[in-house]
Order: C-alpha cells, then sequence, then structure tokens
C-alpha cells in the first residue's frame, strides 16, 4: 500500500504538475521512499549483519582500551564476572536509518557537490557500526567495574537516544568541514544591488 502511495504521488506529480516542476522537486518526491516499510526478511538481515559487525568493532574497542575478555562466540564476550551477548536489539538499525534519513536532509540542505553529498551519506555505516561498539564497550565496563546489575540499568535499557545524539556530533563535525571546503572553493555572490 506505502508503495503504491508512493508510486502514485511521483506519477501525480509529473502528470499533474509538469515535467519542469517535478524535476525541481526531485528529491522531496524520491524522499517519500522512505514512507515504505522494508520487506521482514531484509530487516532481519540488515539486523543480523549490524550486530555481526558491531560486534567486530566492540572486539577492537576491547582490545584497545585493554580489557580483558575472552570471546568464545562471534556475539559473546565472556568479561570478568559476567559475559555479554550482543543480540539483535543492539545492531541499532532503527536509529541507524534514522542517521541516513538526517544525513540525506542535510547533504542536499548545505552540501554542493555530489561527491561530498555520497561521501556525508555514507559515513554513516561506520558511524552507526561505531556508535553500538561504544555502547556495547559502555555497557561492558560498567558491569565489569560497578557490577552485574549494570546490565539492566537505564543506560542499557533507555539509552539508545543518549547514544544517537552522540553519533550526530561527528555527523555534523564532517558536514560543517564539508561545507566550509565548499564555501573556500566557491565563496558566495553579493549582488551590488543589494548593499546599502
Amino acid at each position: 500500500i506505502a508503495l503504491s502511495f508512493v508510486c502514485f504521488a511521483i506519477t501525480g506529480a509529473f502528470l499533474f504538475l509538469g515535467t519542469k516542476w517535478a524535476r525541481s522537486a526531485m528529491f522531496p518526491l524520491f524522499f517519500l521512499v522512505f514512507f515504505i516499510p522494508l520487506p521482514e526478511i531484509v530487516v532481519d538481515t540488515l539486523e543480523e549483519a549490524s550486530k555481526q559487525a558491531s560486534a567486530e568493532v566492540a572486539n577492537w574497542l576491547f582490545l584497545i582500551t585493554g580489557t580483558t575478555f575472552l570471546r568464545s562466540e562471534p556475539t559473546i564476550f565472556q568479561l570478568p564476572g559476567i559475559t555479554i551477548a550482543v543480540a539483535k536489539e543492539c545492531s541499532g538499525i532503527r536509529s541507524s536509518l534514522v542517521l541516513i534519513i538526517t544525513s540525506l536532509l542535510a547533504a542536499n540542505m548545505f552540501l554542493r557537490t555530489t561527491w561530498r553529498r555520497a561521501l556525508l551519506v555514507a559515513a554513516v555505516i561506520p558511524l552507526g557500526l561505531f556508535r553500538n561498539a561504544v555502547r556495547i564497550l559502555v555497557i561492558s565496563l560498567l558491569c565489569v567495574h560497578i557490577g552485574p546489575h549494570m546490565i539492566n540499568s537505564v543506560i542499557h535499557r533507555r539509552g539508545g537516544p543518549f547514544f544517537f545524539a552522540l553519533s550526530l556530533v561527528p555527523l555534523f563535525a564532517m558536514l560543517w568541514w564539508f561545507r566550509r571546503q565548499e564555501l573556500k572553493r566557491n565563496p558566495p555572490t553579493c549582488d551590488p544591488r543589494h548593499i546599502a
């Protein structure tokens, strides 16, 4: 139903408003594609891939921070006093989708060059994996140094928005840097007629 609606909206724009207007509004029209829910098999595949990749990045963070652990399975970490299993719920696939939408909007609004836009959106993938891995690391270290009860803490159960907000910082920093580079190469021109 959602796919039919999106196709109807895009076709209607071309048919009733004209090709010229529809082409100028191409981005908001095709942005409607996010109305279409992904098939369950695609969601499961993405969640599993994100879970495995996040566990791999978390493994590197454990090594970098000098945390004592044993990786008995690809997504299971045995730490002093607790065993951490990276579940599908830890994949962060929904927050990554919101991050992709945010990056698409920001790239379209503030950047001019196609390759910078594409690079900003592509950066969401490693950024999302790193965010998930940092969350796994933080929860694991809290369980080790404070107590196993931290696995049921607010940071674990309700900490998603906080870590999502943190992931916006490097994304917007990258956007700011790209924007600055574009303005250096092509500074905005000022119309002399508008100068008082």
